[in-house]
């Protein structure tokens, strides 16, 4: 299992440069490949960028968590999508999370979870 999630490339789009830290450390210790937007890059050429198809973790806050072009060019590159939110936004982030048909973790999340979360969008 971790030699297929350290080929397992995650984009991580947060709204801040410590939101995406933290995760990519946690996404690390569960032997995943974390990847991140260049300043200013827009969601959508980061997905593009990185390649070959990835999972990316979409903070449900940002902009992109709500456009639907955004998810077209996603599925268009192959990505799967998982939303992330904070605790005070979990009930909203919920619901567009169910909407969409995609797995949402809250943060803080454990490790494991993240994992198991990750494993199952990864498996198809």
């Amino acid at each position: 299992m971790a030699r297929r999630r350290e080929r397992t490339k995650v984009l991580i789009l947060a709204r801040e440069t410590v939101i995406a830290a933290l995760i990519g450390m946690l996404l690390e210790l569960e032997h995943y490949q974390p990847v991140y937007a260049e300043p200013d890059e827009r969601p959508e050429d980061a997905i593009r960028r990185v390649q070959p198809p990835l999972i990316v973790m979409l903070d449900g806050e940002i902009d992109a968590a709500t456009s639907d072009l955004f998810y077209a060019r996603a599925a268009a590159a192959g990505a799967s999508v998982v939303l992330f939110s904070e605790p005070l936004a979990a009930d909203e982030i919920r619901a567009v999370a169910r909407d969409r048909r995609l797995p949402c973790v809250v943060m803080p999340v454990d490790r494991a979870t993240l994992g198991r979360v990750l494993d199952l969008v990864a498996s198809g």
